[in-house]
């Protein structure tokens, strides 16, 4: 079976010839490009791509085909001003932007009738990504003219940008399709989560108002993807996570967005995945009756809460595929770590028995600091127990 042939078996709950193994090696790789440090194996490197298909992994990636996904804001000026010194001479990219050489910081600006907004992200090459220093929404004083935000925004899919992704992964995985997030995700964007928290607390009806129009927006850009023929898996940008994603908050910011996308993408036979970073236990039958397929991915303790083999009988989903695995804390064993990683892979495969549906995935994402050789084990691991 090819890569691709692979993933799409386990989503579809068929039978494949091994386990995928599909890490996420974006941050990793770009992050240790900058500092120099990546493997002789690597040198000359300039993309993933080239290290995954080094490791002879699948392919199951989104950051490069996010770019396919634009936002529109048709209600006045706006600008994008890059600035700072990052000290690296290339082009860097994050999950969220990408730096011209030597820039480290970026800022953007909306004007609207209610005044202007600025948000501004600041890059760290110490973890390899960036962070929201500054959000567009800082008080309920802009409400207004966040609601303006909103209103006058659309998302624009470029299919052309995506199909050249496609291609260049060929039969080697799949890309994943970026629908923007939930309505409680976009005000984490906007307001970060505390102020966001706060809002919904304080001005519920309003933030009710405002998730539906972000839904409505999201959901129009989805049917207008929805039955492309390149379009095989789709990816809700979230942070899924108990700590900000109360079950509360879930039932009244998330879920009618995801049942809604999942209606859509299932009726093509295609697959709705959602980013997760964290504890899910308590939202995982939340997301199985949302109708989400996948979680990139389950994390267990210490940096989550669930265990994998436990995972699809709490969504109560017989459908639901486990994306995870190598967590940072599996990833950056250093004594005897070889042997290590083999006995906690093959413990972990047994674990799952013999029901598919699983992929062998680095969660959230590879840890900077992961050794280049981790991953060689972890590789060999996965094709002598999967």
């Amino acid at each position: 079976m090819t890569g691709r042939d692979r993933l799409l078996a386990v989503f579809r709950g068929e039978q494949a010839d091994m386990v995928p193994f599909a890490p996420n090696l974006y941050l990793w790789f770009y992050a240790r490009k900058a500092l120099g440090k990546l493997p002789a194996e690597l040198a000359g490197a300039q993309h993933p791509f080239e290290a995954l298909r080094h490791l002879g992994a699948e392919i199951l990636a989104r950051w490069d085909t996010m770019a396919a996904t634009h936002s529109v804001y048709g209600g006045g000026p706006s600008s994008l001003e890059y600035a700072g010194n990052s000290g690296i001479p290339d082009v860097f990219t994050t999950a969220y932007n990408t730096y011209p050489p030597g820039r480290g910081t970026c800022s953007r600006r909306f004007h609207t009738p209610y005044g202007a907004l600025r948000q501004t992200w600041n890059l760290s090459l110490e973890a390899g990504t960036d962070y929201q220093s500054e959000f567009l929404w800082k008080s309920w004083d802009d409400f207004k003219a966040i609601r303006y935000l909103l209103e006058t925004t659309s998302y624009v899919f470029d299919s052309g940008e995506f199909q050249s992704w496609v291609d260049r992964v060929g039969d080697d995985g799949l890309m994943m399709v970026h629908i923007t997030q939930s309505p409680l995700k976009t005000f984490h964007w906007l307001a970060g989560a505390g102020n966001a928290s706060l809002f919904i607390a304080d001005h519920p009806e309003e933030m009710k108002e405002l998730a539906l129009i972000h839904e409505a927006k999201a959901l129009s850009l989805l049917e207008s993807i929805v039955d492309d023929a390149s379009a095989e898996v789709f990816m809700s940008l979230e942070n899924l996570d108990s700590m900000f994603y109360s079950p509360r908050l879930y039932k009244d910011f998330c879920d009618s967005f995801f049942s809604r996308a999942a209606e859509m993408i299932h009726a093509r036979d295609k697959i709705l995945m959602v980013h997760a970073c964290g504890r899910v236990r308590v939202l995982l039958p939340l997301v199985g009756r949302s109708g989400v397929d996948c979680l990139e991915g389950i994390t267990p303790a210490p940096a989550g809460n669930v265990e994998l083999s436990e995972a699809r009988r709490l969504t109560g989903s017989n459908s639901f595929t486990v994306n995870g695995g190598m967590d940072a804390h599996h990833l950056e064993i250093a004594e005897d770590s070889e042997r290590r990683i083999h006995d906690y892979t093959r413990r972990l495969f047994e674990s799952m028995g013999e029901g598919g549906r699983f992929i062998f995935a680095s969660s959230c994402g590879t840890s900077v600091p992961t050794p280049w050789e981790n991953l060689t084990y972890f590789r060999d691991a996965a094709r002598a127990y999967g």
